[in-house]
């Protein structure tokens, strides 16, 4: 018995659907259709052409598919990565929700957002997150449930890809491009093996390109033009995208090209690319299948169905779920902005921590000083730390007094002044019974959870509250459960 899997790839100016069924012998494709659609004539008159084709497609065989995977136009979404501590998934969860909120330009709480983790050494993990507005997805599932579908899973056009070059065995460590070619813009991936060094989606400036793209019997001296004008504009756009990526070598360039979609003229823009680019160009087409496809699919307009339609019976495929039944708790974290007031803060925040050894409080105030003098210029807010300076030396009293009737609170606050990052101003330190609250500003909040937990001192430490922004940082409140060990 087999059990059918339906993909649908939903685009500004075409959809394309395709079917496979699983048996024991292995996956198939059953069958695919593609077609038209027409942004200027408005949202219901496409959604009428959807629900008309889709009925019809799935009436011839009587289809009825286990689970249908579908992903939305990339102008619906926003896909970016980034790399964060390895650490518990309570930690990793708040850290990814915080680093989700300084990448995406839009609050979250308007949006559907999804992230999926690759870990990459034993202390660190990539993640690949993506947003949506919740408006858009919900105009696209209400097309498909007119058509009797229903889908769980929003995926992205990228992960398709991803998992079909896994598929084929032609992910590498190498920098590859995946470009992904619709009639009216054009979608750069670069990637690693698995992770996602940047993504860009950029319009085609080329208005006669939509004819090529759908038509045959194309004149060859306008095919001869736009493969031309083309070429030039990609290879301009990945000498952008090279440039403007900072997490990459000097030195390092594309080894691969993979292309999708390309439409009627893939073949010539193939070519062009590769002699254009003096890069290996290759069209995408599935391989790892064990038979022949149907001559209904057509891998210039279907491979990312089909990659959407396998997700369900990959093992350890990428996933994305924009679905709102299907979107991680998130909890509201402001955007971080990095200032030269929380520079001059780190400074004082070092000096102050470093009191605690109290043998050096003289040589800690007279640093202190010669540190103040030198941020004063920096930032106009610091002005108030003059009046703290005034009372450190009573500080430094509290400190004696504290290492008098408490002597583990003192090795306590050494232990913060070792494992924080300098990048990280403690205001506020509250010690009851064995419960320690730490408040402050941080750079970098998202990284202090595992700092501390790698500590002999802590244990069970998480946020409390939100992590807001000030004019010094990100404010954050620590609590965890204090724990010295041998």
């Amino acid at each position: 018995m087999s059990e059918q899997y339906l993909g649908i790839d939903i685009r500004e100016e075409f959809a394309a659907v395709t079917l496979v069924s699983k048996s024991w012998r292995g996956v198939d494709i059953v069958r695919s259709l593609w077609f038209r659609l027409y942004p200027e004539r408005g949202n219901e008159d496409n959604e009428d052409l959807f629900v008309q084709e889709m009925d019809d497609f799935l009436k011839t065989g009587n289809v009825k598919p286990k689970e249908v995977v579908v992903s939305l136009p990339r102008q619906t979404s926003t896909l970016q990565s980034f790399d964060v501590p390895a650490t518990n998934a309570q930690a990793l969860d708040s850290m990814i929700q915080l680093e989700m909120d300084r990448h995406f330009a839009f609050p979250l709480e308007s949006m559907n957002t999804s992230y999926y983790v690759i870990p990459t050494t034993a202390n660190q993990n990539h993640v690949i997150s993506a947003a949506a507005k919740r408006e858009g997805i919900e105009n696209y599932l209400n097309w498909l449930a007119r058509a009797g579908l229903k889908s769980d899973d929003v995926d992205l056009s990228f992960s398709s890809q991803m998992n079909l070059l896994d598929q084929n065995g032609a992910l590498s460590p190498n920098l590859q491009a995946i470009v992904d070619v619709s009639s009216t813009r054009v979608d750069i991936s670069l990637i690693k093996g698995k992770t996602l060094v940047i993504n860009r989606s950029v319009p085609i400036p080329d208005k006669e390109f939509k004819n090529v793209f759908f038509h045959h019997d194309i004149p060859q001296s306008l095919m001869d033009k736009v493969k031309k004008n083309f070429s030039d504009f990609l290879t301009g756009v990945l000498e952008s995208t090279l440039y403007g990526c900072k997490s990459l070598e000097n030195e390092e360039s594309i080894t691969q090209i993979n292309l999708f979609g390309g439409g009627r003229c893939v073949e010539t823009l193939v070519s062009a690319l590769q002699s254009q680019t003096e890069v290996k160009t290759e069209s995408v087409i599935p391989v790892f299948l064990r038979k022949d496809s149907p001559s209904s699919f057509e891998p210039s307009f279907q491979m990312t169905s089909l990659g959407l339609a396998l997700r369900p019976i990959l093992r350890d495929p990428i996933e994305l779920n924009l679905h709102p039944h299907a979107q991680h708790k998130t909890k509201r974290k402001s955007p971080w902005k990095t200032t030269l007031v929380l520079s001059a803060a780190v400074l004082a925040a070092f000096a102050f921590l470093l009191m605690s050894q109290t043998y050096r409080n003289k040589n800690t105030l007279n640093s202190l000083n010669h540190q103040l003098d030198k941020i004063k210029p920096l930032a106009v807010e610091l002005q108030k730390i003059d009046q703290q300076y005034e009372n450190l030396s009573s500080y430094t009293e509290a400190l004696n007094a504290i290492e008098r009737q408490s002597p583990l609170k003192l090795p306590l606050l050494r232990e913060l002044s070792r494992k924080l990052p300098k990048d990280t101003w403690v205001t506020r330190i509250s010690i009851k019974r064995d419960q320690v609250e730490i408040q402050g500003y941080s750079a970098s909040a998202s990284k202090l959870i595992s700092l501390l937990e790698g500590s002999k001192y802590f244990k069970d430490t998480q946020f409390r509250g939100s992590v807001t922004t000030r004019a010094l940082g990100k404010r954050f409140t620590i609590r965890s459960t204090m724990e010295p060990r041998g």
